[in-house]
């Protein structure tokens, strides 16, 4: 069942209790100060919920985010890769990118990093086209 959890101009985050996987969905790019806020509110609806849903997925729907300024890029290399996967432990996560290769090279320059900084935490990421195909991923990591 697809549980809301918030929603605002920018971004729409829910719980999907039937896999787990908590999934936000960017309807569009906030200024960077607004962008690391959500984020950070989003890190802090995660770990809530990972104490009651074993394995909880994080999905990141950035279709529509368009492009991240340097400014973002660099926070989310500097500061969000630690939050996410040393403080608050996520292992499995996916990103479904858009059709722009401009606001998708950051995202994938993103995961290319966490990978190679967390692999010790055992952390899996992709990237998808779909929702369907980041699922069918999500299921097989946990």
């Amino acid at each position: 069942m697809i549980l809301g959890i918030f929603e605002n101009e920018f971004v729409t985050c829910q719980l999907d209790d039937s896999l787990p996987v908590m999934l936000h969905r960017w309807k569009q790019a906030p200024p960077p100060k607004e962008f690391e806020f959500i984020l950070q509110q989003i890190l802090e609806e995660y770990k809530l919920l990972a104490k009651s849903y074993k394995n909880l997925a994080w999905l990141v729907d950035a279709a529509e985010l368009g492009e991240l300024d340097e400014e973002v890029e660099n926070w989310l290399v500097t500061n969000w890769e630690k939050m996410l996967f040393e403080e608050a432990g996520v292992k499995v996560h996916a990103v479904i990118l858009g059709q722009s290769i401009f606001a998708d090279y950051p995202m994938e320059k993103f995961k290319q990093d966490a990978e190679k900084k967390f692999q010790k935490f055992n952390v899996h990421l992709g990237v998808f086209s779909t929702q369907q195909e980041a699922y069918a991923w999500i299921k097989d990591q946990i």
